[in-house]
């Protein structure tokens, strides 16, 4: 019995195997399936990973079935193809088909995707950090965050255990983190155990040099850099931060990076069994100037495996709301939990021993962030207004 594949060839049943169907092909596999990255107003990028080199092509449209299709040239195990001229804050259906030397080919299911909203345009996002190791807490998490159907995900890095080690991408991070990574763009950046190896920068499509980057989204811009790097006044991550902060008009200002610079764990930045704490990063801390000096309204952290909400701070002390900066740990995507010190700390609000996730609500001059547990319980909540 034949059956027309997608590439119009005649295609055979095998032994139970479809060709062309969307199941593995002999010598042909979708290793990760469609993700995507980085989107605009009128653009997104998708990607993914075949076992062999193989084509790229996407299969696109506003309906099903896709008239549309975008390609890249020549043959890749990863896989990018940029869709544009879209609508903005418009929903798409996507399907991704790779064809080998062999003639194998394979196809994903349909998926969907949304474009960027315009302006003061209400939307939602996710927010996670250390989704490092525990499959099972990741999915979990990963279905929940789907379920509020966010713009996009920002992962504050450590999403693997060991960056250098392949198959904790494709074995953990992207299977664990569907249906979310297959319907919505993940905006990421670097912590400590990427240990800034070739997979990080090979996986997704940031815009240069991806260690440090902004990401604009409707009235908001967040700020991405890699906590690895030194943060002093003279180095080059200071004094681009210092420039994109005060060229951004955004109504909303957000620094997403991997170690916190204000932390009430309990043994980080010194084992309060036996001292007192550091209470943060020294070197992170170092920026807390120029978050000040622009108007910064949140930097999200991970690092420490738990959750924390500072008081709006100034100078390291607590201060009335609009006249602060708020400190937020989101450490609980799946690495081990950790604690917070056994005295509360000034600086903190509010703190939480367990996996989870954030969502975040952008209307206009308001800013809501919602937390939620691994049953998808709210156990925290803030809002911020301007």
């Amino acid at each position: 019995m034949e059956k027309r594949g997608y590439f119009g060839a005649v295609v055979f049943l095998t032994m139970g195997v479809v060709l062309g169907s969307g199941l593995p092909a002999a010598g042909l596999e979708l290793l990760v399936k469609p993700y995507l990255n980085y989107p605009t107003t009128d653009s997104i990028v998708v990607r993914w990973e075949t076992d062999v080199p193989a084509s790229s092509l996407v299969r696109w449209g506003s309906a099903v079935p896709l008239e549309k299709t975008a390609a890249a040239e020549g043959a890749h195990t990863l896989h990018e193809v940029t869709l544009d001229g879209l609508e903005s804050g418009a929903p798409y259906f996507y399907q991704v088909c790779s064809r080998d030397d062999a003639g194998n080919e394979v196809e994903s299911d349909i998926y969907t995707f949304g474009t960027a909203v315009e302006g003061g345009a209400a939307f939602g996002f996710v927010v996670f950090c250390d989704t490092q190791s525990n499959p099972e807490g990741l999915r979990r998490l990963a279905e929940f965050a789907y379920a509020q159907r966010p713009a996009f995900t920002l992962i504050g890095g450590d999403l693997v255990s060991d960056g250098r080690e392949k198959t904790h991408w494709t074995g953990h991070y992207f299977p664990n983190m569907e249906p979310l990574n297959t319907r919505v763009p993940v905006v990421p950046i670097l912590g400590n155990h990427e240990n800034n190896a070739q997979h990080f920068y090979d996986y997704f499509t940031l815009p240069d040099p991806e260690y440090r980057y902004r990401f604009d989204y409707g009235n908001l811009s967040v700020f991405l850099l890699d906590s690895q790097r030194p943060f002093r006044e003279t180095s080059e991550d200071y004094r681009w931060l210092d420039k994109e902060l005060a060229r951004s008009k955004a109504v909303w200002k957000i620094v997403m990076m991997h170690k916190p610079p204000y932390s009430s764990d309990e043994n980080d930045y010194g084992d309060t069994a036996k001292t007192r704490s550091g209470m943060g990063d020294i070197n992170a801390r170092r920026l807390v100037p120029l978050y000040e000096k622009h108007g910064v309204d949140v930097v999200w952290t991970g690092h420490i495996h738990t959750y924390e909400r500072t008081w709006p701070l100034r100078d390291g002390k607590p201060v009335p709301s609009k006249k602060g900066v708020l400190y937020m740990v989101t450490g609980g995507g799946g690495g081990g939990l950790e604690n917070a010190a056994p005295v509360r700390t000034p600086i903190l609000a509010k703190v939480y021993r367990g996996h989870h996730y954030c969502y975040v609500q952008v209307n206009g001059k308001s800013l809501r962030i919602e937390a939620y547990d691994l049953d998808n319980r709210l156990f925290d909540w803030v809002e911020l207004n301007k």
